[in-house]
């Protein structure tokens, strides 16, 4: 079971991407500000750059269905 806590801090993220005037300078302050955001790119980055193949790998090496994931996001 995903933690529900981490599914909210998730969906705040996202939405101040969404709601910035500029979406890449949000996301890029963010990453310069958050050390967590930021080991994730960098893991995103040593696996070829693909975010989508880095998530999916991840959750299964987690042992985590990522649809269910996607699905608690929307």
């Amino acid at each position: 079971m995903l933690n529900p806590q981490t599914i909210q801090q998730v969906k705040g993220i996202m939405n101040q991407i969404k709601m910035a005037q500029n979406p890449q300078l949000a996301l890029n302050q963010m990453l310069m500000s958050n050390p967590q955001l930021n080991s994730v790119m960098e893991l995103v980055k040593s696996s070829g750059g693909n975010l989508q193949q880095t998530f999916y790998a991840l959750a299964k090496q987690k042992g985590i269905d990522p649809q269910e994931v996607l699905n608690q996001l929307q």
